[in-house]
């Protein structure tokens, strides 16, 4: 596994549109891979930091990021940098205490037809922070984590989000929460899994990666 940090220029022609649908953006990130479909499941982000616009990618092969820095990057050494990611996978042992951040798409389902128990389903977006929160505390054990309960988390919804974009000539709506702050690993193996596939729904989209660093004291 992969993981590579790109810093994006806003100021380039083209970035704003990018920005502005995750549709594009993950059609961009795909270019960065050879089209055989050998790299298997991507998992990207894009933060704002103090440092500027970053977007992380997670993939099982090296992409070749020259053609998005050119469209979209700035022009200097050192914009892109591609790093191993098993001594991160190497540092997820059983109680140890991480700081995160992920992107996620909290949904639910809900029937089409309330009276109708036979009715198909259909995944909506949860929309207050407190439903988000929830949503997460609710998946953790199965993610191999701990993260307090919904009265006492050990994290903050740092940023909610509503996106709308085109895609194949219909209109998709997807409801997004960045989460940030500390998680003890409690299944290393689970844990690992998740990292490497993905938190939730709506990874093509820019959600489901987690990264981790070494944990505020």
């Amino acid at each position: 596994m992969h993981l590579t940090q790109i810093e994006v220029n806003p100021r380039r022609r083209g970035t704003q549109p990018l920005l502005a649908s995750p549709h594009r953006l993950h059609g961009a990130v795909n270019a960065c891979f050879p089209p055989s479909g050998r790299e298997g499941r991507i998992l990207w982000r894009l933060d704002e930091t103090n440092r500027g616009l970053l977007l992380y990618l997670l993939s099982t092969t090296t992409p070749d990021a020259k053609g998005f820095v050119e469209q979209y990057g700035w022009d200097v050494d050192g914009s892109w940098q591609t790093r191993d990611y098993a001594p991160v996978l190497a540092s997820v042992v059983d109680r140890a205490v991480f700081s995160f951040r992920l992107r996620a798409n909290p949904t639910h389902s809900v029937r089409t037809a309330k009276s109708d128990e036979d009715a198909p389903t259909k995944r909506i977006g949860h929309v207050t922070a407190d439903q988000q929160r929830r949503w997460l505390v609710k998946r953790a054990e199965a993610w191999g984590i701990s993260i307090g309960d919904p009265d006492q988390p050990t994290f903050d919804v740092v940023e909610r989000k509503v996106w709308q974009f085109n895609r194949s000539g219909k209109r998709v709506t997807i409801s997004t929460a960045t989460y940030e702050g500390q998680l003890t690993v409690a299944n290393a193996g689970a844990f690992k899994d998740r990292l490497v596939s993905g938190f939730g729904p709506a990874k093509a989209y820019g959600c489901g990666l987690l990264t981790l660093a070494p944990a505020r004291q």
